[in-house]
């Protein structure tokens, strides 16, 4: 038995060291496995990993219970064991059992991974971790760009991988997609590390060029849900931190980055087969990011026929040189997004029965299709996590969640777990923010472990994470 307990730490700990590369790659590769009416089955990396370093963790079950106990082990389980009991009268019964299956198994491997990052044996662990999440964040972000640039040259979606909305033809520039679904979530990967290297710039433990990188990969992801998560997390890391003579070059460095991104933006346009040039590309974004409250855009892109006022895009290899789709912000996305919010409370309050206990999990497609079967199909999403909930747990599943968070809080506030780490605050505030933006578990699995690497982290004096502290130490020794 201790053999085999040695064997499973192991195999976690090497599990734990591919977390953050495997987790970059959320959609590339996939595995399609077949669908129905109402979803695809696909499998992915994290999935994979998921389920991997649950089975590793099971004969440590033991060492599970012994460190939380019976009554935080049950408060754990209150709110997935009430999603699963929603599958008995969910209306998409194969998501909602994958998904809670899915649900179990991260609470399984988040209580895990607290026991891994706080034991005395692994305290280097995170220390690893950190540097190994910046490393693939950069790895990931350099390929972004690689991305960009090949779908300027004229190379094919299929061999880029961007998604379909991501190439050159929609706003005359790409914005890459990485190995996520879509840019959205590609910035929302970026969340972690980009704040992460801005808080060690802050620390002096830092590197400028790492910050920069990063955050103008992030801004140049062109997702609306992801800067904006990122700008007022920014914010309040800086609140927290409160150290005023600090604070100028971090805000001028994120300004830089956005600047550099635009800038990007502009030449990546004029080198297009698109008729946009420089100045087209760059106003087009600003106009994007503002949501159309700021319009730079020259008199002649204003005046633009738009040639697909849809959501569809042409096609890289289907484009022909010319006007691109979009001539700047695209409204009906917007709409669309809050015309599903709408749609989803609409159909919440349409029964008593899904507004107590909800439509059950994974059923809000169906459920909205149903009530509004010519306004929106079985397949749709309501890319809302909080209205997603709203709609398929009801007031009771709401409820409970709420309370969960809330007790949850207090007992971290109590033992003064957030006092003195502002970075875990702003990460988990920046991805509750992304939240209102999608919904969905799969895509996004990074959103609930991601944090917990930084979950205990505070910088010591000789805490090294970047070559460049070290060659700044090593200089001021010689003097």
């Amino acid at each position: 038995m201790k053999k085999l307990n040695y064997l499973s730490k192991k195999a976690s700990i090497g599990l734990l060291l591919i977390l953050p590369p495997i987790f970059f790659f959320s959609y590339y590769p996939i595995i399609t496995l077949g669908n129905n009416d109402y979803m695809n089955f696909e499998l992915s990396l994290p999935e994979i990993w998921l389920v991997l370093f649950s089975l590793c963790q099971v004969p440590r079950i033991k060492t599970l219970y012994n460190y939380y106990g019976p009554k935080k082990l049950l408060f754990a389980s209150i709110f997935p064991l009430y999603l699963s009991l929603s599958i008995l009268w969910s209306e998409n019964r194969p998501r909602a059992i994958l998904t809670a299956g899915l649900l179990w198994l991260l609470i399984f491997a988040t209580l895990n991974i607290i026991i891994f990052l706080k034991s005395d044996k692994t305290k280097k662990l995170q220390s690893s971790l950190i540097r190994i999440l910046l490393v693939s964040a950069v790895a990931v972000s350099a390929f972004c760009w690689l991305q960009c640039i090949l779908d300027v040259v004229g190379v094919s979606r299929e061999a880029t991988l961007l998604c379909r909305g991501c190439v050159s033809s929609t706003f005359g520039f790409p914005h890459p997609s990485g190995f996520a679904i879509e840019p959205q979530f590609m910035g929302n990967l970026l969340l972690a590390p980009t704040l992460l290297s801005f808080y060690l710039l802050i620390k002096k433990r830092g590197s400028t060029l790492l910050t920069l990188f990063l955050s103008t990969t992030l801004f140049l992801t062109l997702s609306r849900g992801a800067i904006y998560a990122f700008i007022f997390a920014f914010i309040l890391m800086l609140i927290l931190i409160r150290k005023k003579t600090m604070l100028f070059r971090p805000i001028a460095y994120a300004f830089i980055s956005l600047v550099l991104a635009l800038v990007s933006f502009g030449f990546l346009a004029n080198f297009s087969s698109t008729s946009d040039d420089f100045i087209t590309g760059t106003t087009k974004a600003i106009h994007q990011l503002s949501l159309g409250k700021i319009d730079l855009r020259p008199e002649r892109v204003k005046d633009e026929v738009v040639s697909s006022e849809s959501s569809q895009p042409a096609d890289t290899d289907d484009a022909k040189e010319g006007s691109s789709s979009f001539s700047g912000y695209v409204e009906e996305s917007t709409n669309t997004r809050l015309g599903l919010n709408s749609l989803a409370i609409r159909t919440w309050t349409s029964s008593p029965k899904y507004l107590l206990i909800g439509a059950g999990l994974g059923s809000a497609g169906p459920a909205m299709h149903n009530a509004f079967p010519d306004e929106i199909g079985p397949k749709e999403i309501v890319q809302n996590e909080y209205v997603s909930l709203l709609l398929e747990t009801g007031l009771l599943g709401v409820a409970i969640i709420m309370t969960v968070v809330i007790f949850t809080t207090v007992y971290l506030v109590k033992r003064k777990i957030f006092a003195n780490n502002p970075l875990f605050i702003s990460i988990v505030f920046a991805f509750a923010l992304t939240l209102l933006f999608f919904s969905g578990l799969p895509n996004a699995l990074h959103i609930y472990l991601f944090p917990l690497l930084l979950f205990n982290f505070n910088l010591g004096s000789k805490d090294d994470f970047l070559v460049a502290d070290k060659v700044k130490r090593h200089r001021n020794s010689r003097h």
